[in-house]
Protein backbone atom coordinates (compact mmCIF):
# COMPACT_ATOMS: atom_id res chain seq x y z
CA UNK A 1 0.00 0.00 0.00
CA UNK A 2 1.31 3.44 -0.90
CA UNK A 3 2.69 5.38 2.03
CA UNK A 4 3.84 8.60 0.40
CA UNK A 5 3.03 10.82 -2.55
CA UNK A 6 4.71 13.76 -4.19
CA UNK A 7 4.58 15.77 -7.41
CA UNK A 8 7.40 16.10 -9.91
CA UNK A 9 7.40 18.90 -12.44
CA UNK A 10 9.44 17.70 -15.44
CA UNK A 11 12.50 19.75 -16.33
CA UNK A 12 11.53 19.39 -20.00
CA UNK A 13 8.16 19.57 -21.72
CA UNK A 14 6.62 16.14 -22.36
CA UNK A 15 4.81 16.14 -25.74
CA UNK A 16 1.24 14.88 -25.65
CA UNK A 17 2.04 11.85 -27.81
CA UNK A 18 4.72 10.70 -25.35
CA UNK A 19 2.84 11.00 -22.05
CA UNK A 20 1.46 7.46 -22.04
CA UNK A 21 4.91 5.96 -22.69
CA UNK A 22 6.54 8.15 -20.03
CA UNK A 23 4.00 7.07 -17.41
CA UNK A 24 4.51 3.39 -18.30
CA UNK A 25 8.31 3.61 -18.29
CA UNK A 26 8.48 5.40 -14.93
CA UNK A 27 7.33 2.16 -13.31
CA UNK A 28 10.94 1.01 -13.67
CA UNK A 29 12.85 3.99 -12.25
CA UNK A 30 12.66 2.80 -8.62
CA UNK A 31 11.24 -0.11 -6.64
CA UNK A 32 9.36 2.31 -4.38
CA UNK A 33 7.13 3.59 -7.21
CA UNK A 34 3.63 2.15 -6.77
CA UNK A 35 1.65 4.34 -9.17
CA UNK A 36 2.27 7.16 -11.63
CA UNK A 37 -0.41 9.56 -12.86
CA UNK A 38 -0.57 12.96 -14.53
CA UNK A 39 -2.01 15.92 -12.62
CA UNK A 40 -4.23 18.51 -14.27
CA UNK A 41 -1.36 20.99 -14.59
CA UNK A 42 0.92 18.43 -16.26
CA UNK A 43 2.95 17.53 -13.17
CA UNK A 44 3.61 13.85 -12.48
CA UNK A 45 2.14 12.40 -9.30
CA UNK A 46 4.16 9.54 -7.84
CA UNK A 47 2.72 7.30 -5.16
CA UNK A 48 5.31 5.27 -3.25
CA UNK A 49 5.16 2.07 -1.25
CA UNK A 50 7.18 1.11 1.80
CA UNK A 51 8.60 3.51 4.35
CA UNK A 52 8.15 7.24 3.59
CA UNK A 53 11.44 8.44 2.05
CA UNK A 54 13.70 10.91 3.79
CA UNK A 55 14.94 13.96 1.88
CA UNK A 56 17.95 12.16 0.40
CA UNK A 57 15.87 9.20 -0.79
CA UNK A 58 13.20 11.45 -2.29
CA UNK A 59 15.93 13.41 -4.08
CA UNK A 60 17.33 10.17 -5.52
CA UNK A 61 13.91 9.18 -6.90
CA UNK A 62 13.36 12.64 -8.36
CA UNK A 63 16.74 12.55 -10.12
CA UNK A 64 16.02 9.17 -11.69
CA UNK A 65 12.58 10.32 -12.86
CA UNK A 66 14.01 13.47 -14.44
CA UNK A 67 16.78 11.45 -16.13
CA UNK A 68 14.31 8.98 -17.62
CA UNK A 69 12.05 11.76 -18.88
CA UNK A 70 15.00 13.64 -20.35
CA UNK A 71 16.17 10.58 -22.31
CA UNK A 72 12.71 9.78 -23.66
CA UNK A 73 11.95 13.36 -24.72
CA UNK A 74 15.36 13.89 -26.31
CA UNK A 75 15.39 10.68 -28.34
CA UNK A 76 11.75 10.19 -29.37
CA UNK A 77 10.00 11.80 -32.31
CA UNK A 78 6.25 11.83 -32.79
CA UNK A 79 5.19 8.84 -34.88
CA UNK A 80 2.81 9.11 -37.79
CA UNK A 81 -0.20 6.96 -36.88
CA UNK A 82 -1.63 5.29 -39.96
CA UNK A 83 -4.93 3.45 -39.54
CA UNK A 84 -5.20 0.78 -42.22
CA UNK A 85 -8.51 -0.70 -41.08
CA UNK A 86 -11.26 0.78 -38.93
CA UNK A 87 -14.17 -1.24 -37.52
CA UNK A 88 -14.57 0.79 -34.33
CA UNK A 89 -18.15 1.96 -34.94
CA UNK A 90 -19.71 -1.48 -34.52
CA UNK A 91 -22.73 -1.34 -32.15
CA UNK A 92 -21.88 -2.90 -28.78
CA UNK A 93 -24.03 -4.00 -25.87
CA UNK A 94 -21.75 -3.26 -22.91
CA UNK A 95 -19.86 -0.31 -21.47
CA UNK A 96 -18.90 -1.83 -18.10
CA UNK A 97 -15.50 -3.05 -16.91
CA UNK A 98 -15.87 -6.86 -16.88
CA UNK A 99 -13.14 -7.44 -14.29
CA UNK A 100 -15.06 -6.71 -11.06
CA UNK A 101 -17.80 -9.10 -12.09
CA UNK A 102 -15.32 -11.83 -13.05
CA UNK A 103 -13.57 -11.55 -9.69
CA UNK A 104 -16.81 -11.41 -7.69
CA UNK A 105 -18.23 -14.51 -9.41
CA UNK A 106 -14.99 -16.47 -9.01
CA UNK A 107 -14.58 -16.87 -12.77
CA UNK A 108 -11.18 -15.20 -12.40
CA UNK A 109 -8.97 -15.56 -9.32
CA UNK A 110 -5.94 -13.35 -8.76
CA UNK A 111 -3.03 -15.47 -7.51
CA UNK A 112 -0.33 -12.79 -7.71
CA UNK A 113 0.73 -9.57 -9.40
CA UNK A 114 -0.24 -9.96 -13.04
CA UNK A 115 -1.12 -13.63 -12.51
CA UNK A 116 -4.69 -14.94 -12.71
CA UNK A 117 -6.36 -18.34 -12.76
CA UNK A 118 -9.22 -18.50 -15.27
CA UNK A 119 -12.49 -20.33 -14.75
CA UNK A 120 -14.72 -21.91 -17.43
CA UNK A 121 -16.14 -18.64 -18.79
CA UNK A 122 -12.84 -17.01 -19.76
CA UNK A 123 -11.00 -20.29 -20.39
CA UNK A 124 -13.76 -21.31 -22.81
CA UNK A 125 -13.33 -18.08 -24.74
CA UNK A 126 -9.55 -18.55 -24.87
CA UNK A 127 -9.93 -22.11 -26.16
CA UNK A 128 -12.42 -20.98 -28.82
CA UNK A 129 -10.10 -18.23 -30.07
CA UNK A 130 -7.12 -20.58 -29.98
CA UNK A 131 -8.86 -23.22 -32.10
CA UNK A 132 -9.97 -20.72 -34.73
CA UNK A 133 -6.54 -19.12 -34.88
CA UNK A 134 -4.81 -22.47 -35.25
CA UNK A 135 -7.09 -23.17 -38.21
CA UNK A 136 -5.96 -19.83 -39.69
CA UNK A 137 -2.31 -20.75 -39.20
CA UNK A 138 -2.72 -24.15 -40.80
CA UNK A 139 -4.61 -22.67 -43.74
CA UNK A 140 -1.69 -20.34 -44.42
CA UNK A 141 0.94 -23.07 -44.49
CA UNK A 142 1.94 -23.18 -40.84
CA UNK A 143 2.94 -26.56 -39.46
CA UNK A 144 2.08 -27.10 -35.81
CA UNK A 145 5.01 -26.68 -33.43
CA UNK A 146 5.28 -26.84 -29.66
CA UNK A 147 7.97 -24.84 -27.89
CA UNK A 148 9.35 -24.81 -24.32
CA UNK A 149 8.54 -22.03 -21.88
CA UNK A 150 12.27 -21.36 -21.40
CA UNK A 151 14.77 -19.93 -23.85
CA UNK A 152 18.59 -19.85 -23.63
CA UNK A 153 20.25 -16.68 -22.37
CA UNK A 154 22.77 -17.01 -25.20
CA UNK A 155 19.99 -16.70 -27.78
CA UNK A 156 18.55 -13.57 -26.19
CA UNK A 157 22.00 -12.02 -26.15
CA UNK A 158 22.43 -12.75 -29.88
CA UNK A 159 19.20 -10.95 -30.76
CA UNK A 160 20.02 -7.97 -28.49
CA UNK A 161 17.08 -8.59 -26.14
CA UNK A 162 19.12 -7.66 -23.07
CA UNK A 163 19.79 -4.27 -24.64
CA UNK A 164 16.27 -3.56 -25.92
CA UNK A 165 13.95 -5.12 -23.32
CA UNK A 166 15.90 -5.63 -20.06
CA UNK A 167 12.99 -4.41 -17.92
CA UNK A 168 10.66 -7.25 -18.93
CA UNK A 169 13.02 -10.21 -18.47
CA UNK A 170 12.25 -13.19 -16.21
CA UNK A 171 15.11 -15.41 -15.06
CA UNK A 172 15.22 -19.17 -14.46
CA UNK A 173 17.47 -20.65 -11.79
CA UNK A 174 17.75 -23.69 -9.53
CA UNK A 175 19.53 -24.70 -6.36
CA UNK A 176 23.23 -25.35 -6.79
CA UNK A 177 24.28 -28.99 -6.72
CA UNK A 178 25.61 -28.97 -3.18
CA UNK A 179 24.29 -31.35 -0.51
CA UNK A 180 25.00 -29.04 2.43
CA UNK A 181 23.38 -26.08 0.69
CA UNK A 182 20.29 -28.07 -0.38
CA UNK A 183 19.78 -29.40 3.15
CA UNK A 184 20.18 -25.90 4.55
CA UNK A 185 17.67 -24.60 2.02
CA UNK A 186 15.16 -27.30 2.95
CA UNK A 187 15.40 -26.51 6.67
CA UNK A 188 15.71 -22.70 6.60
CA UNK A 189 13.68 -21.42 3.66
CA UNK A 190 10.38 -19.66 4.39
CA UNK A 191 8.19 -16.85 3.09
CA UNK A 192 7.96 -13.46 4.76
CA UNK A 193 5.35 -11.04 3.42
CA UNK A 194 5.11 -13.22 0.33
CA UNK A 195 8.86 -13.05 -0.36
CA UNK A 196 11.06 -16.14 -0.32
CA UNK A 197 13.81 -15.98 2.31
CA UNK A 198 16.70 -18.28 1.37
CA UNK A 199 20.31 -19.00 2.38
CA UNK A 200 22.83 -16.77 0.56
CA UNK A 201 24.38 -18.05 -2.70
CA UNK A 202 21.73 -20.75 -2.92
CA UNK A 203 20.90 -20.34 -6.59
CA UNK A 204 22.76 -21.24 -9.76
CA UNK A 205 23.85 -18.75 -12.39
CA UNK A 206 21.24 -18.03 -15.07
CA UNK A 207 21.44 -20.10 -18.25
CA UNK A 208 17.82 -19.79 -19.33
CA UNK A 209 15.05 -17.20 -19.12
CA UNK A 210 11.30 -17.54 -19.41
CA UNK A 211 10.38 -17.03 -23.03
CA UNK A 212 8.93 -13.55 -23.76
CA UNK A 213 7.28 -14.57 -27.02
CA UNK A 214 6.54 -17.58 -29.22
CA UNK A 215 8.27 -16.68 -32.50
CA UNK A 216 11.75 -16.48 -30.93
CA UNK A 217 11.61 -20.22 -30.37
CA UNK A 218 11.04 -20.84 -34.08
CA UNK A 219 14.05 -18.74 -35.06
CA UNK A 220 16.13 -20.74 -32.58
CA UNK A 221 14.62 -23.92 -34.07
CA UNK A 222 15.81 -22.86 -37.55
CA UNK A 223 19.24 -21.56 -36.47
CA UNK A 224 22.17 -22.41 -38.79
CA UNK A 225 19.88 -23.89 -41.45
CA UNK A 226 19.56 -23.27 -45.18
CA UNK A 227 15.84 -23.19 -46.05
CA UNK A 228 14.41 -25.28 -48.88
CA UNK A 229 10.90 -23.78 -48.70
CA UNK A 230 9.93 -20.17 -49.34
CA UNK A 231 8.47 -19.38 -46.96
CA UNK A 232 8.67 -22.01 -44.28
CA UNK A 233 5.94 -21.46 -41.69
CA UNK A 234 5.01 -22.58 -38.18
CA UNK A 235 1.97 -22.08 -36.00
CA UNK A 236 2.14 -22.49 -32.25
CA UNK A 237 0.63 -21.41 -28.96
CA UNK A 238 2.66 -20.94 -25.83
CA UNK A 239 3.02 -19.27 -22.45
CA UNK A 240 4.88 -15.96 -22.61
CA UNK A 241 6.38 -14.01 -19.73
CA UNK A 242 6.98 -10.26 -19.61
CA UNK A 243 7.41 -8.45 -16.33
CA UNK A 244 5.66 -5.07 -16.48
CA UNK A 245 5.86 -3.94 -12.86
CA UNK A 246 2.91 -1.78 -11.71
CA UNK A 247 1.56 -1.75 -15.28
CA UNK A 248 0.23 -5.29 -14.80
CA UNK A 249 -3.46 -4.73 -14.20
CA UNK A 250 -6.42 -7.07 -14.78
CA UNK A 251 -6.43 -9.33 -17.85
CA UNK A 252 -5.32 -6.40 -20.01
CA UNK A 253 -1.67 -6.81 -19.06
CA UNK A 254 -0.40 -10.05 -17.55
CA UNK A 255 2.97 -11.28 -16.32
CA UNK A 256 2.23 -14.74 -17.73
CA UNK A 257 -0.04 -14.85 -20.76
CA UNK A 258 -0.99 -17.15 -23.65
CA UNK A 259 0.02 -16.22 -27.18
CA UNK A 260 -0.91 -17.84 -30.48
CA UNK A 261 1.30 -17.10 -33.49
CA UNK A 262 1.86 -17.95 -37.12
CA UNK A 263 5.47 -17.35 -38.18
CA UNK A 264 6.92 -17.05 -41.69
CA UNK A 265 10.61 -17.29 -42.68
CA UNK A 266 11.84 -16.92 -46.26
CA UNK A 267 12.48 -14.31 -48.92
CA UNK A 268 11.26 -10.77 -48.32
CA UNK A 269 8.47 -10.83 -50.99
CA UNK A 270 7.09 -14.18 -49.81
CA UNK A 271 7.15 -13.28 -46.13
CA UNK A 272 5.42 -9.94 -46.78
CA UNK A 273 2.79 -11.62 -48.96
CA UNK A 274 2.13 -14.29 -46.31
CA UNK A 275 1.71 -11.64 -43.59
CA UNK A 276 -0.78 -9.66 -45.69
CA UNK A 277 -2.84 -12.75 -46.51
CA UNK A 278 -2.86 -13.99 -42.92
CA UNK A 279 -3.75 -10.48 -41.77
CA UNK A 280 -6.80 -10.39 -44.05
CA UNK A 281 -8.03 -13.66 -42.56
CA UNK A 282 -7.44 -12.39 -39.02
CA UNK A 283 -9.55 -9.31 -39.78
CA UNK A 284 -12.31 -11.53 -41.14
CA UNK A 285 -12.31 -13.53 -37.90
CA UNK A 286 -12.43 -10.42 -35.69
CA UNK A 287 -15.40 -9.17 -37.71
CA UNK A 288 -17.12 -12.57 -37.48
CA UNK A 289 -16.67 -12.45 -33.70
CA UNK A 290 -18.30 -9.03 -33.57
CA UNK A 291 -15.30 -7.18 -32.19
CA UNK A 292 -14.95 -3.43 -32.62
CA UNK A 293 -11.30 -2.80 -33.52
CA UNK A 294 -8.87 -0.95 -35.73
CA UNK A 295 -5.49 -1.79 -37.24
CA UNK A 296 -2.72 0.79 -36.99
CA UNK A 297 1.05 0.99 -37.15
CA UNK A 298 2.79 0.63 -33.79
CA UNK A 299 6.11 0.05 -32.01
CA UNK A 300 7.42 -2.42 -29.45
CA UNK A 301 7.89 -1.40 -25.77
CA UNK A 302 11.65 -0.85 -25.91
CA UNK A 303 13.40 0.26 -22.74
CA UNK A 304 14.07 3.92 -21.97
CA UNK A 305 17.46 4.44 -23.60
CA UNK A 306 16.61 2.44 -26.74
CA UNK A 307 12.97 3.50 -27.05
CA UNK A 308 13.29 6.55 -29.29
CA UNK A 309 15.74 5.14 -31.84
CA UNK A 310 14.25 1.65 -32.13
CA UNK A 311 10.64 2.81 -32.14
CA UNK A 312 11.51 5.41 -34.77
CA UNK A 313 13.11 2.73 -36.97
CA UNK A 314 10.01 0.53 -36.72
CA UNK A 315 7.75 3.45 -37.54
CA UNK A 316 9.75 4.67 -40.55
CA UNK A 317 9.90 1.19 -42.09
CA UNK A 318 6.28 0.32 -41.18
CA UNK A 319 7.34 -2.92 -39.49
CA UNK A 320 4.61 -3.40 -36.88
CA UNK A 321 0.81 -3.18 -37.03
CA UNK A 322 -1.46 -3.71 -34.04
CA UNK A 323 -5.05 -4.93 -33.83
CA UNK A 324 -6.51 -2.60 -31.18
CA UNK A 325 -9.88 -3.61 -29.73
CA UNK A 326 -12.22 -0.99 -28.30
CA UNK A 327 -12.70 -0.86 -24.51
CA UNK A 328 -15.92 1.14 -24.06
CA UNK A 329 -15.71 1.30 -20.26
CA UNK A 330 -12.52 3.36 -20.37
CA UNK A 331 -12.97 5.03 -23.76
CA UNK A 332 -9.73 3.45 -24.86
CA UNK A 333 -8.31 0.53 -26.79
CA UNK A 334 -6.33 -2.63 -26.06
CA UNK A 335 -3.77 -4.25 -28.38
CA UNK A 336 -5.06 -7.81 -28.78
CA UNK A 337 -2.68 -8.82 -31.58
CA UNK A 338 -0.07 -7.65 -34.05
CA UNK A 339 1.60 -8.31 -37.40
CA UNK A 340 5.38 -7.90 -37.37
CA UNK A 341 7.95 -7.86 -40.18
CA UNK A 342 11.54 -8.28 -38.98
CA UNK A 343 13.35 -7.81 -42.31
CA UNK A 344 16.49 -10.04 -42.19
CA UNK A 345 17.27 -9.37 -38.50
CA UNK A 346 16.74 -12.93 -37.25
CA UNK A 347 18.13 -14.44 -40.43
CA UNK A 348 21.42 -12.58 -39.92
CA UNK A 349 21.70 -13.13 -36.18
CA UNK A 350 20.70 -16.81 -36.25
CA UNK A 351 22.38 -17.80 -39.55
CA UNK A 352 19.11 -18.76 -41.25
CA UNK A 353 19.70 -18.56 -45.00
CA UNK A 354 17.83 -18.95 -48.25
CA UNK A 355 18.92 -21.44 -50.90
CA UNK A 356 21.08 -18.74 -52.50
CA UNK A 357 22.90 -18.18 -49.21
CA UNK A 358 21.31 -14.79 -48.43
CA UNK A 359 19.93 -14.19 -44.91
CA UNK A 360 16.26 -15.10 -44.59
CA UNK A 361 13.61 -12.54 -43.77
CA UNK A 362 10.93 -13.24 -41.18
CA UNK A 363 7.60 -12.07 -39.88
CA UNK A 364 4.90 -13.19 -37.49
CA UNK A 365 1.32 -12.53 -36.53
CA UNK A 366 0.21 -13.17 -32.97
CA UNK A 367 -2.81 -12.73 -30.70
CA UNK A 368 -2.99 -12.74 -26.92
CA UNK A 369 -5.78 -15.14 -25.97
CA UNK A 370 -6.58 -13.56 -22.59
CA UNK A 371 -6.62 -10.11 -24.19
CA UNK A 372 -9.04 -11.27 -26.89
CA UNK A 373 -11.30 -12.72 -24.20
CA UNK A 374 -11.12 -9.54 -22.12
CA UNK A 375 -11.92 -7.36 -25.14
CA UNK A 376 -14.98 -9.43 -26.03
CA UNK A 377 -16.24 -9.30 -22.43
CA UNK A 378 -15.64 -5.54 -22.31
CA UNK A 379 -17.72 -5.10 -25.46
CA UNK A 380 -20.53 -7.59 -24.77
CA UNK A 381 -20.51 -8.37 -21.04
CA UNK A 382 -19.99 -11.46 -18.91
CA UNK A 383 -23.32 -13.13 -19.84
CA UNK A 384 -22.78 -15.54 -22.76
CA UNK A 385 -26.37 -14.97 -23.89
CA UNK A 386 -25.33 -11.45 -24.90
CA UNK A 387 -22.32 -12.50 -26.96
CA UNK A 388 -22.38 -12.52 -30.78
CA UNK A 389 -23.88 -15.79 -32.00
CA UNK A 390 -20.72 -17.19 -33.67
CA UNK A 391 -18.81 -16.82 -30.39
CA UNK A 392 -21.65 -18.06 -28.21
CA UNK A 393 -22.23 -21.22 -30.28
CA UNK A 394 -18.51 -21.81 -30.81
CA UNK A 395 -17.76 -21.73 -27.09
CA UNK A 396 -20.80 -23.87 -26.30
CA UNK A 397 -19.87 -26.63 -28.74
CA UNK A 398 -16.21 -26.61 -27.74
CA UNK A 399 -13.29 -28.01 -29.78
Amino acid sequence: MSSAEFLIRPDVHIPEFLIRDVVAKLAYVDEAVAQVSVAADGALRLQLQGEPPDAAREGEIRRKVQRAIGILVATTREPMIRVSEDCMDRPLSCATDPMPGLLASGEVVRTGDGVYALGPLVAGLCRFFENRLFALGLAHGGRIHRFPGMIPAEFLEKIQYFKNFPHSLNFVSHLREDLDLIERFASETHCRDGLLQTPPQAFSQVRHLLSPTVCHNYYLFLANRRLTEDPTAATAQGSCYRYESINMQTLERLWNFSMWEVIFVGSAPRVKEALVNAGREASRLLQEWGLAYRVENATDPFFIREFGMQAGFQNIHDLKHEYRARLPFKEGTLAVGSRNYHMDFFGRHMAITLENGAPAHSGCMGFGLERLAFALLAQYGNDPLLWPEPVRSGVRHGP
